[in-house]
């Protein structure tokens, strides 16, 4: 009996030690995931031209949200319609996101079933968001910017099965933030923050 007790609370213990390892490395991919979001934003900015980057509004911009007819995009910007991924390819509103449109080409990026929540695949049971702030730097003599601070932010969401005092379920939100510097003369720059 003492032997069956011994090996009940080793195996318990063992138990606890996989949910927790495999809690540990969902977590892992969702940050890896949210950095290969972030660097492939930025490095779908550092292929338009200086124009393009300083036509950027300074407001935060939602990228990969549902497209709204509202809204002016910018070259650059992404959005999803009719659940097809579009990419900006000239500044408009009211452009509805069609292919072969002047202003909109089919882009789906490699981490597209990111921003649906799934709870297989890719997304790992997480629901991401992305946004871009931009901040003009330098001013010349003659009130010219010529340097951009473009900052992408990814925060995802996680539901999990654990529920609270009002038997809600619990959900945690991570963020990570890159920022990338875009100079008019070709100085690029890019750092975390968090």
């Amino acid at each position: 009996m003492m032997a069956a007790l011994i090996l009940v609370v080793g195996f318990i213990g063992m138990i606890e030690a996989v949910t927790l390892a495999s809690g540990m490395m969902d977590h892992a991919r969702r940050q890896t995931l949210a950095n290969q979001i972030l660097n492939h934003e930025i490095e779908a900015l550092r292929l338009q031209s200086w124009t393009n980057i300083a036509a950027l509004p300074t407001s935060s911009t939602s990228l990969g949200a549902t497209y709204a007819s509202g809204t002016t995009y910018y070259v650059g910007d992404t959005c999803t319609y009719n659940g097809a991924w579009y990419r900006c390819i000239q500044q408009g509103a009211g452009q509805t996101p069609a292919a072969g449109s002047a202003y909109w080409v089919v882009d789906t990026p490699p981490y597209s079933n990111a921003f649906t929540t799934s709870t297989s695949g890719i997304a790992l049971g997480a629901t991401y968001t992305l946004t871009r702030t931009v901040a003009n730097l330098t001013t010349d003599g003659a009130g010219n910017t010529n340097m951009r601070e473009i900052t992408f932010t990814v925060q995802w969401v996680v539901a999990t099965s654990r529920r609270d005092s009002s038997n809600n379920p619990l959900t945690f939100t991570y963020r990570r933030v890159n920022t990338a510097y875009f100079g008019k003369y070709g100085l690029n720059l890019t750092y975390q923050r968090s």
